[in-house]
């Protein structure tokens, strides 16, 4: 009998991009983040759906006045049917923001807002488009696992918990998709003249500077926004902004950053122009960035501080994306964060450490923590918290 000898090949050389990017997509990982993300998206879908339901309850659907339908064929309801699927959708979506029966409730919104965006291209703006993905990719997840009413009926119940992971595709794509928004926001006010140079934002400050004029801001501020130099230069920092806010997402080194520029940015958004719902969206949509593992930051407290308790106690109604988990620590130790590097921070910057990791007050806190921080313990500390 002859034996053939075979020489084993490299997993790199045996791994196309293509199985890469399968191994990538079907990667098992927390879904935290779009439970969260859902659970913010129900009242958005309700401030969206607002205008079209009080058109409705004045009597007046998008028919009766100008639109332009995307196609032919595309189906239209009878007025009383159309009305009531807008009702059908606001129900839905506070069943997917309460977790009720969620993906359910999370594909009948989903559907809503699609059908009812493609009734006219009047109804198109980017931030409904943006919208409509949003939602399609918290259908096409298991986002009611956490954070919902299905999760604490299942544990009345008596029934064990579903998993918590899954496949992270819509979590890829949503991020994706996020970063396009920006992109090519940016991208097409670099290319347009008008934009680039200023002439677009300083028209529509002009338009409103009777408002301006009666708002409460300083003289000195009104008188900026109205001169045109200004304008020169802002514009060019927003298209720069954007950008940034594009590519910095996707590094970890500058994630942070680009989230704090990007909470700002899209506050100022909302003070100075009329974009819909779409503020309240990026700075939603912003959670999606955040690392999709759970309880991987160790929080050592001495169980005889009160401050200590206090801060655990504050953790445990903030940490909404489960970013803690609390180990005690010798009486009278200072506060200690383990990050998920094994990095030891001890006294304030451990405090900062944890505000920033917090939903609610990472925006405040995250200056104090990206600044380089001092070499801290490792190993043998993790070990001891665990």
């Amino acid at each position: 009998m002859t034996v053939t000898a075979t020489t084993a090949t490299p997993r790199a050389a045996r791994t196309s991009p293509l199985a890469a990017l399968d191994e990538l997509l079907g990667q098992r990982v927390s879904m935290r983040a779009l439970a969260l993300l859902r659970v913010m998206v129900g009242p958005i879908v309700l401030l969206h759906l607002r205008p079209f339901l009080a058109d409705a309850a004045g009597g007046r659907i998008y028919r009766d006045v100008f639109y332009e339908p995307y196609a032919s064929w595309y189906p239209e309801l009878s007025r009383g049917t159309y009305v009531g699927l807008l009702w059908v959708g606001a129900g839905a979506a506070v069943a997917m923001s309460l977790g009720f029966v969620t993906r359910a409730a999370t594909t009948i919104t989903f559907g809503v807002v699609t059908y009812n965006l493609f009734l006219s291209t009047t109804h198109l703006h980017s931030n409904r488009a943006f919208l409509v993905i949003v939602l399609a990719g918290l259908a096409a997840a298991p986002s009611g696992r956490e954070l919902s009413l299905d999760a604490w009926l299942r544990r009345r119940r008596g029934l064990p918990p579903l998993a918590t992971s899954a496949p992270g595709w819509p979590l890829w794509l949503l991020r994706v998709e996020a970063s396009v928004v920006y992109g090519a926001s940016g991208l097409s006010k670099l290319v347009d003249p008008d934009w680039f140079g200023g002439t677009v934002t300083w028209h529509r400050v002009m338009q409103v500077r009777g408002r301006l004029a009666d708002s409460p801001l300083p003289g000195w501020a009104t008188t900026a926004l109205t001169t045109r130099s200004f304008h020169t230069v802002a514009a060019k920092v927003i298209v720069l902004t954007e950008l940034f806010i594009a590519i910095a997402l996707w590094w970890r080194a500058t994630r942070y950053l680009a989230v704090w520029i990007a909470v700002g940015f899209h506050v100022a958004i909302e003070l100075t122009a009329s974009v819909q719902v779409f503020s309240y969206l990026g700075i939603a949509a912003l959670v999606i960035w955040a690392v999709p593992s759970t309880r991987d930051r160790v929080i050592v407290v001495a169980p005889d501080r009160v401050g200590h308790r206090r801060l655990v106690a504050a953790v445990g109604w903030l940490d909404w994306l489960a970013r803690f988990r609390v180990a005690p620590g010798s009486p009278g130790a200072p506060l200690r964060v383990i990050d998920r590097d094994g990095e030891a921070v001890d006294g304030g910057p451990a405090i900062a450490l944890v505000l920033s990791r917090l939903p609610l007050t990472a925006w405040p806190a995250l200056p104090a923590t990206l600044l380089p921080r001092r070499a801290g313990a490792r190993g043998d500390v993790a070990s001891r918290a665990s």
